[in-house]
């Protein structure tokens, strides 16, 4: 199954919106895109994953990275949307303890306002 992500910016956020399983063989697409963010400057993320069931350790490990590379600077990443088996992988991997994440995209957005 293909990865589609959509990136939506709104104000100084930029939404990734990612449709699809989230594994090895889809993960290069995902990394791309956030290289691309990065690369063009862009600081404060809201990841919408309300349409991924699936995501392995690879995925996981994208969204770290992300993650790692913008707190250097003075941006951050925030999750919303998690279906209850993606806030489950979370909360195993601890992960809910270094990502905010959020019921909705709005309240991701405007945390970044706070």
């Amino acid at each position: 199954m293909e990865l589609e992500i959509e990136t939506i910016r709104m104000g100084n956020v930029v939404i990734v919106a990612v449709n699809g399983e989230v594994d090895t063989t889809t993960v290069g697409s995902l990394q791309a895109v956030f290289d691309d963010l990065v690369t063009r400057g862009e600081q404060n993320y809201v990841i919408d994953l309300s349409q991924v069931a699936f995501m392995d350790s690879s995925g996981l490990a994208a969204l770290t990275k992300l993650y790692k590379r913008i707190r250097i600077g003075r941006g951050d990443v925030r999750l919303c949307h998690l279906r209850p088996e993606m806030r489950r992988i979370m909360e195993l991997t601890r992960l809910d303890r270094v990502f905010e994440i959020y019921d909705d995209r709005q309240a991701a957005i405007a945390s970044f306002t706070q």
